[in-house]
């Protein structure tokens, strides 16, 4: 920290600047502790839609076959090639997704069939969302509550060279190619806003790719407002709720049958995750840090969310110690 930086902190009072350093660590921390449990849930509500597909399939050989033949027919693929992968993907596939094992190989085999039934069957706006979860965790990989996460902890895999290189080619993903997905996920979600809105009209093609009627039943203004907060990365969070009480709403007032519970997933992780480093929430973030360096949370570790629960243990019982040793005076 710099003098001038040390300075401008010491001109906050230092009750306040105490207040406020707790403040800022409890709240970056309940984003830490609460996320695996909220990606835990994502990863189970995700490969639940594969693994009931895949499980019908299984009992009924024939229907596969004949889905793969008349339904949705890949030019490339024997019909009988075609069923016997994608019921393996449909089985296996969202088994290792749920366990957080080789969550990454798992989410793209997802992805790519998901784009394929998008491409060459009846284009939904499930199949985009789950499109845009599953590449998520391609590139972010799964939280704390993982196989993935036991092994990246664990030291004796240092010593096998599948292990530590996947681990390492995750990492590099997550820090140098995720943070252009979360960019691109937001302007895909404002483009599908602007698209709503009547702003531009996309060509048949284009729309196919953009969940436009997950938004069905917004005005044209709120749905320009909340295109141009998604495009600047500004209010995460509120973007995100109120977002998603607006779908909420819509899914049970059964404005569009194709507005489904996917959406919903995709906000929260928004929510979660954040806007991203290219993001007007970003700058701000590091402005306050700027100028009030007692609020830096540098010091919690995102992905230790047991480290950041035995920090507020001892932290809460140091608290209740000084407050009994001031009460015998």
């Amino acid at each position: 920290m710099s003098d001038a930086e040390t300075t401008q902190d010491q001109q906050v009072p230092p009750a306040e600047r105490t207040l406020l350093r707790r403040l800022v660590r409890i709240y970056t921390g309940s984003a830490v502790v609460f996320w695996p449990f909220t990606d835990l849930a994502m990863r189970f509500f995700v490969a639940l839609p594969y693994l009931r597909s895949g499980l019908i399939k299984a009992n009924d050989w024939d229907k596969a076959v004949f889905l793969a033949t008349e339904e949705y027919p890949v030019s490339w693929m024997a019909p009988q090639v075609a069923a016997a992968t994608g019921l393996g993907i449909e089985l296996l596939a969202p088994l290792l997704l749920l366990l957080g094992f080789l969550t990454r190989p798992a989410a793209f085999a997802l992805a790519t069939l998901t784009i394929v039934s998008q491409a060459v069957y009846i284009p939904t706006t499930t199949n985009l969302m789950l499109i845009a979860i599953l590449i998520w965790y391609v590139f972010f990989g799964p939280a704390a509550i993982s196989v993935d996460h036991w092994w990246a902890r664990n030291d004796r895999f240092e010593s096998d060279w599948f292990v530590r290189n996947a681990l390492r080619l995750g990492a590099w993903s997550r820090k140098h190619i995720a943070p252009y997905l979360l960019l691109a996920m937001r302007w895909w979600l404002g483009i599908s806003l602007l698209a709503l809105a009547d702003v531009f009209e996309p060509s048949i093609g284009f729309a196919t790719w953009l969940p436009i009627t997950s938004f069905t039943g917004l005005p044209n203004w709120i749905a320009i407002l909340f295109a141009a907060l998604l495009f600047t990365g500004t209010a995460a969070s509120p973007v995100s709720y109120i977002l998603t009480f607006l779908i909420a709403a819509f899914m049970f007032a059964d404005v569009h049958p194709d507005v489904t519970f996917y959406p919903v997933l995709l906000l929260g992780l928004y929510d979660a995750r954040g806007a991203g480093p290219f993001s007007l929430d970003n700058a701000v973030e590091r402005w306050i840090e700027r100028k009030f360096p007692a609020t830096a949370s540098s010091t919690i570790d995102p992905d230790d969310w047991l480290g950041v629960l035995k920090q507020w243990k001892v932290a809460s019982w140091q608290r209740y110690l000084d407050f009994r040793a001031k009460r015998q005076f």
